[in-house]
C-alpha cells in the first residue's frame, strides 16, 4: 500500500513574537490503518459564472477523502467559491459555502462524500478561470 503524507508550515513575523508551525501527517481511510489506494487529480478551465460540481460524491470513496482545489489564477482578484451541496446544473441547491480562493490560493479538507454533499465551486468571473483538484480516497 502507498504512503501519502500531507504537510503545511507556517511562519509570521506579524506579532513580536515570530511563530513557526510544521505539521504532517499519513493520508489514511476512515478505519485509520488503511492507506489511501486512489488518485483523482483533473484541472478544468471554467467559462461562466454558473455554480457547478466540482466534484461528485458518486464519483469517489463514500467514507473518506482528502481534497486539494488550487486557482491558479496569478490575478488576486480572481476569486472561486468554494462550497458543499449539489450544484443542481448551475441552480445552487441547499449548498454552504466553506470559502473563497483568490488567485494563488489553495485549500487541502478531509472530505466524506455524503449524498448530494458534491464540492461545487462558483468564479467570480466568466472569463476562462483555470481550476485544479486532486482527491485522494
Amino acid at each position: 500500500m502507498a504512503t501519502i503524507t500531507a504537510g503545511i508550515s507556517v511562519t509570521n513575523d506579524i506579532a513580536s513574537n515570530s511563530i513557526s508551525v510544521g505539521e504532517s501527517f499519513d493520508l489514511l481511510k476512515a478505519n485509520r490503518e488503511d492507506g489511501m489506494d486512489t488518485m483523482i487529480s483533473v484541472s478544468k478551465i471554467l467559462t461562466s459564472t454558473n455554480q457547478v460540481d466540482l466534484i461528485t460524491a458518486a464519483s469517489v470513496s463514500t467514507s473518506h477523502n482528502y481534497v486539494y482545489i488550487n486557482n491558479p489564477s496569478a490575478n488576486a482578484k480572481e476569486f472561486i467559491h468554494v462550497g458543499i451541496g449539489n450544484a443542481g446544473g448551475g441552480t445552487p441547491t441547499d449548498t454552504e459555502e466553506i470559502g473563497r480562493l483568490y488567485g494563488g490560493d489553495w485549500m487541502f479538507i478531509p472530505w466524506t462524500a455524503d449524498t448530494n454533499e458534491d464540492i461545487i465551486v462558483t468564479p467570480s468571473t466568466s472569463t476562462e478561470m483555470a481550476i485544479e483538484y486532486i482527491v485522494f480516497s
